[in-house]
């Protein structure tokens, strides 16, 4: 080992929590957070959770379509014919990527909306908080600096990321 490993080796210090630590805070916070949405808007998080299923699967569906669609069009040059069905499977693609589309939008929605709901969910516990600690509570600043900050943080922190 030459002076420059032995230099680096003593002056570096980990920048960031290792993988297991990572792995542990994400274990343990994750709970709290999704039951905090689920009690925010249950409704809005079933409907988002049905729609993404649908969505993820219109690509496989669209390709079980395409597969047929483009064999019709193979076999063409050798019959000068297309199968009957031909046309209906072209309606049906042009109806799953609609519905694809459509699908795309009710996400959207439904993330705008969990936002909204998650939000309010937030703010209203925060002040249902607030509101059962004395007077005392509120002259400590650093007290008071720390319910600023949940509140900031809670009307901020579950934006959607399509915005």
């Amino acid at each position: 080992m030459n002076s420059v490993d032995t230099a680096i080796g003593q002056g570096t210090k980990e920048p960031s929590p290792k993988w297991r630590e990572r792995l542990k805070a994400l274990r343990s916070n994750t709970p709290p957070i999704v039951r905090m949405v689920w009690k925010s808007a249950p409704r809005v998080v079933v409907a988002s959770l049905s729609a993404r299923l649908v969505a993820s699967l219109i690509p496989l569906a669209m390709l079980a379509v395409a597969k047929p669609i483009i064999d019709d069009i193979a076999s063409l040059s050798r019959q000068h014919v297309l199968p009957a069905d031909f046309w209906w499977l072209v309606v049906l693609q042009f109806v799953l990527a609609s519905l694809g589309t459509i699908l795309v939008r009710v996400i959207d929605f439904c993330d705008s909306v969990l936002a909204d709901k998650f939000t309010r969910h937030i703010s209203t516990r925060i002040v249902k908080h607030a509101s059962r600690l004395d007077l005392t509570s509120y002259e400590d600043p650093l007290f008071y600096d720390m319910m600023e900050r949940a509140r900031v943080q809670g009307t901020g922190a579950f934006l959607p990321t399509s915005l």
